[in-house]
């Protein structure tokens, strides 16, 4: 499976992959909606607003930033089209942090290779960890998905 980073103005313009994929589209205003690339193998797209704030969780917490919620949001998106699946596009503004950071922890726990991604942008740490944590704490038991070695390179980016 591969899982692809973009920047907002990167997705707006890339071609819809030709295999099952699904687009997680991330930017900090609801009402804010990046044009997503749309065809057939599109299993779906999910959009969030988080800003890129890179805090540790803490129990009394302002609005707008990445949340359990949002973590969970993404886990109910990803985990039922996991035997469809063959692509992930993730993208952010920038495409350097927040879509980073997703595509990081689906990739750690679906495939256990996320390094790349790690050595190519600065993932924010709390989507990151956030992300793993949510998987382990609540779907880890439940979910049939064991991180499987990669034989080749399949973390890319633009």
């Amino acid at each position: 499976m591969e899982c692809l980073v973009f920047s907002r103005k990167e997705i707006e313009t890339a071609p819809a992959p030709s295999v099952p994929y699904i687009v997680i589209s991330i930017t900090t205003s609801p009402s804010d909606r990046a044009r997503v690339p749309q065809s057939l193998h599109c299993l779906g797209v999910l959009r969030l607003a988080f800003f890129d704030v890179d805090l540790p969780v803490q129990s009394d917490e302002p609005d707008g930033l990445f949340s359990i919620q949002d973590a969970q949001q993404i886990w109910d998106f990803v985990l039922p089209k996991l035997s469809q699946l063959r692509c992930i596009m993730v993208h952010c503004r920038a495409g350097r942090s927040r879509s980073p950071a997703v595509a990081a922890a689906l990739i750690s726990i679906l495939r256990g290779d996320a390094l790349d991604f790690f050595e190519r942008y600065q993932p924010n740490t709390r989507v990151y960890r956030m992300l793993r944590e949510v998987y382990h704490t609540t779907y880890a038991s439940t979910s049939p998905t064991q991180p499987q070695p990669n034989p080749e390179a399949t973390n890319k980016s633009r």
